[in-house]
């Protein structure tokens, strides 16, 4: 059997699809999102399929990357309901009342 030349295999692309799988791996590892010591994997998968007299073969060439997956981010969140107006609010609208020269019925009683 003759020797294959895998960098000129396929035309080329299975070189170039390694290479942009190994650059995928090396994204992932380098990126700080990520798990630092999970393994990371690249599967190559050549597939054959001769004709009847077996004197054709078709190849196809693909990579598949397993990646480590991004780290999940946790917060926290205060929650609660208020019970009353702020006092900030009720002030502005009482000086808003007084600007005008109107009473508000809510805020004031009359006697």
């Amino acid at each position: 059997m003759q020797h294959i030349n895998l960098e000129k295999f396929a035309n080329g692309a299975f070189t170039a699809q390694v290479n942009r799988a190994i650059e995928e791996v090396t994204k992932n590892i380098q990126d700080p999102n990520t798990d630092a010591i999970a393994a990371r994997k690249i599967t190559i998968t050549i597939g054959f399929k001769p004709n009847q007299e077996r004197n054709f073969v078709a190849t196809g060439v693909q990579t598949k990357t397993t990646l480590a997956p991004a780290l999940g981010a946790v917060t926290a969140i205060s929650m609660g309901k208020k019970r009353q107006v702020s006092t900030m609010s009720t002030r502005r609208r009482i000086k808003r009342n007084f600007r005008r020269k109107k009473k508000s019925p809510m805020l004031f009683r009359q006697n």
